[in-house]
């Protein structure tokens, strides 16, 4: 049966309001987001939040801000009516976190809601009191300087809305998650939240350094501050600052990563993609870094009129943005990042619990063999290390490096010097904080890393004194010629010499010539470590095959020269595969350790 056929008719202003209201207010966090930013707007110095039911039976945000004139409050709660914006030129530069004058009505045609208001110098507050955007009250009131906003009620006339909230649980989950992104976003205010007499957090207003230190600690944990660097990054009218995790301070997930754009908090795959590239070769496999960014450049050079959630922002030069924020990120990371000590906490007086550490790295308090360790090695280097080190290595440096002086001043080594070896596995190191332990393998591996990186840019190769026959595999020589460009990219100067062989004439500046041969294996295997044009991939397995292996012994002069190249080396705190290559505890821990001062 055929339809009748519809009037074209303009849309009632409360049903207008309700279909508006679902692209500004999807649940009680919505709802808390529009109102803590209009309270952001009117210049408010501290903010109070109480829910019940979990923001759906009530919600209410009161502040000191600078209120709404008496004789502008209803027009406040009309559709497009804001204080904010007033031209098309404004519209470009906009400095406000709302705008759009959508939200006050939006919420009022989906709940109960009821305003009070006052401006300094009035003689009262106005208070109007709506329900489903319907004026219900409109009386004076008693009330200091600011704004309360009380929400009661959310979607009570929308049911279908309501049945698709989540429990009270989840929806105070997702209140308290943005309640933490606002504290990061507005320093300077006092912000306290509270569901019926339970307080649930205040952040105080941080004005200095110390104080925003302090709430970044509150509301991403002590661990994130000690395992973290502050920064700050200038390009022209671009800046960049805020708290970047340790790589060895990382998360399965990347559900602790902010980013504010001119204070806004937004959510935008460029950025996080930039982040995450700034880690590329210092994150272990699939980790996710840690951090809060503030970007802050010229309003006219970002877009924030994409969604009515204003979460979505566009940049004018996005490429070039993406690149700044990489570029600095890696370059702080590079630069700053050094060993922090593993936290632990004693069980009793007794035993020690384990250690554990953002590092990775943990252990237990054991008992001591009854056997000597072996001494280590001294004498000349062996020619494997020479091949490896020596090209910055200088003879002269000591073995033994001097006793400290009573200032402790080390001869300015980070790392220190070496004291020996842990089962040919770990150089055990002292420096003027405590003790480090250092994987031998993994902080090779990033030195020969970085140097394989930078003789790339140079284009530099080494001839090989004899040519080096390799024998192939059937099935190897079957994927030779598929595979010649992965050869080519290894480094390798090469040629056919035989069905199954070829011969290698030249390789990579510093690559042993005694891995070469599994280099080629790993090219021709059925799954190869890498594809053409993964450079970094290439690098990184050229890198491990070329670092020394566990059990080989160094004496102190080699240990001292790997310390002293890895301190010289951007990233040195992790391997180019993620893993930590230092790990150091100073002497109070050490103190803990062993009970003493019990």
């Amino acid at each position: 049966m055929t339809e009748a056929r519809r009037r074209v008719q303009v849309m009632s202003p409360q049903l207008a309001d309700r279909i508006a209201a679902g692209e500004v207010v999807e649940r009680p966090a919505s709802v808390l987001k529009e109102l803590v930013e209009n309270s952001l707007d009117a210049g408010a110095q501290r903010i109070d939040v109480l829910l019940e039911g979990a923001g759906i039976e009530v919600l209410e945000v009161q502040d000191d801000g600078m209120g709404i004139e008496a004789e502008d409050l209803p027009l406040a709660l009309s559709r497009h009516a804001t204080s904010k914006l007033y031209d098309d030129r404004e519209l470009e530069q906009i400095h406000s976190f709302g705008f759009r004058g959508e939200a006050l009505p939006a919420i009022a045609s989906v709940a109960r809601l009821e305003i009070t208001s006052r401006v300094a110098g009035a003689s009262a507050a106005r208070r109007l009191r709506l329900a489903a955007g319907i004026l219900e009250e409109d009386a004076p009131a008693a009330r200091a300087p600011g704004t309360t906003v009380r929400v009661e009620d959310l979607f009570y006339n929308v049911p279908a809305r309501r049945k698709f909230l989540k429990s009270a649980s989840t929806e105070l989950g997702r209140i308290q998650k943005l309640w933490r992104q606002l504290a990061l976003s507005a320093f300077p205010v006092d912000l306290r939240l509270q569901q019926g007499k339970r307080l649930l957090a205040h952040y105080p207003a941080a004005r200095t350094e110390l104080d925003q230190d302090a709430r970044v600690a509150a509301i991403l944990g002590d661990e994130f501050l000690r395992n973290a660097l502050r920064f700050s990054q200038e390009h022209g009218t671009w800046r960049i600052w805020g708290w970047l995790g340790l790589p060895s301070f990382n998360r399965p997930r990347a559900d602790e990563q902010y980013f504010f754009v001119n204070g806004r908090a937004v959510q935008d795959s460029s950025l996080r993609h930039a982040l995450r590239s700034a880690y590329v070769d210092v994150l272990f496999q699939d980790r996710q870094p840690v951090a809060v960014c503030f970007l802050e450049l010229p309003s006219d050079l970002v877009d924030v009129n994409v969604h009515p959630a204003k979460t979505e922002v566009r940049f004018q030069e996005a490429r070039q943005m993406h690149d700044f924020v990489r570029h600095s990120l890696a370059e702080i990371i590079a630069d700053q990042a050094r060993p922090r000590a593993p936290s632990f906490t004693p069980a009793d007086t007794g035993k020690l619990s384990a250690i554990a550490s953002a590092t990775g790295f943990s252990g237990y308090q054991a008992g001591l063999p009854d056997f000597a360790a072996p001494q280590v090695r001294e004498g000349a280097a062996d020619a494997y290390w020479e091949k490896l080190v020596a090209p910055s290595y200088q003879r002269e440096t000591p073995a033994n490096l001097p006793s400290p002086s009573p200032d402790k001043s080390w001869g300015g080594y980070p790392l220190g010097r070496a004291i020996g070896q842990i089962h040919q596995r770990f150089i055990v190191a002292e420096n003027v904080e405590g003790m480090l332990l250092i994987d031998q393998h993994a902080a090779h591996e990033r030195i020969l890393y970085e140097r394989f990186k930078a003789q790339r840019e140079a284009g530099q190769q080494q001839t090989l004194l004899l040519p080096l026959s390799i024998d192939l595999s059937p099935a190897q020589a079957d994927r030779l010629e598929d595979r010649s460009e992965l050869l080519d990219e290894a480094g390798l100067d090469w040629s056919r010499s035989g069905p199954t062989s070829l011969r290698v004439h030249a390789c990579a500046a510093n690559f042993p010539q005694s891995a070469i041969a599994d280099l080629v294996a790993d090219c021709l295997a059925e799954e190869p470590s890498w594809q053409v044009g993964q450079g970094d991939e290439r690098l990184a397995e050229m890198a491990c095959h070329a670092a020394i292996k566990d059990h080989h012994a160094l004496n102190l002069a080699e240990m001292n020269a790997l310390l002293r190249q890895l301190e010289a080396t951007p990233r040195y705190t992790q391997c180019n595969h993620g893993r930590p290559t230092i790990v150091q505890w100073n002497l109070a821990e050490l103190d803990r350790l062993f009970l003493r001062g019990r």
